[in-house]
């Protein structure tokens, strides 16, 4: 879980840090740090990353770090810390990159860990297809795999109509797919190399 604490604490110190600079009057620090697109496309490559630490209010950041806290230890102890940071923050590149390709918006910053944290979401529905989960707003339990197929298109269909002003569907979206993909090609990857390990010994 040491990866995962870290992740949190780095979130919360870096909103404090933001709630404090609007405190006194500043969004400077917001928008250098937020992912503006057509800033990013013009150089300020740091936004794809540093991005993921910033928070809308206090619920945006609650809600991010509870499912992190919720799912993280378990991707950590099942991939490992380098491979789970490779997730959370690939993931939320791949949102980032969905976000600048679906949205057409270039001059409206997206912020918030969400695009990671649903990569992480994600990685644990292809790593433990079978548990059942309860995750607002759905109220009865449904596995996995099937919950985060529901969200996928769901983020997908909210992000098309519009239908949440202010919400970054599409990252959401971008997040979903950049999990899915990885833990499919490290499942993939393990596989191949445990069959070219089982080759080798009976050569």
């Amino acid at each position: 879980m040491r990866v995962t604490k870290y992740l949190i604490l780095l979130n919360i110190i870096v909103f404090i840090i933001e709630e404090l600079t609007w405190a006194f009057g500043s969004d400077g620090f917001t928008l250098l740090f937020a992912l503006t697109p057509s800033l990013a496309l013009k150089g300020y490559v740091w936004q794809f990353f540093t991005y993921m630490f910033l928070h809308a209010d206090i619920w945006h950041i609650t809600v991010n770090m509870f499912v992190l806290f919720m799912f993280g230890p378990v991707m950590e102890d099942y991939l490992g810390e380098k491979r789970f940071l490779t997730l959370y923050f690939v993931s939320g590149i791949g949102s980032a990159v969905m976000y600048m390709l679906l949205s057409f918006e270039p001059n409206v910053l997206m912020l918030g860990a969400s695009g990671a944290v649903f990569g992480v979401l994600a990685g644990f529905a292809i790593a433990f297809p079978k548990e059942r989960l309860i995750l607002f707003p759905i109220p009865f339990p449904i596995r996995a795999i099937y919950l985060i197929v529901l969200l996928a298109v769901a983020e997908f269909t909210m992000g098309i109509f519009g239908s949440q002003r202010g919400i970054a569907n599409f990252g959401h979206f971008g997040g979903i797919l950049t999990g899915i993909a990885l833990l499919f090609y490290w499942k993939n990857s393990s596989r191949k190399r445990i069959v070219r390990d089982y080759q080798f010994f009976w050569e």
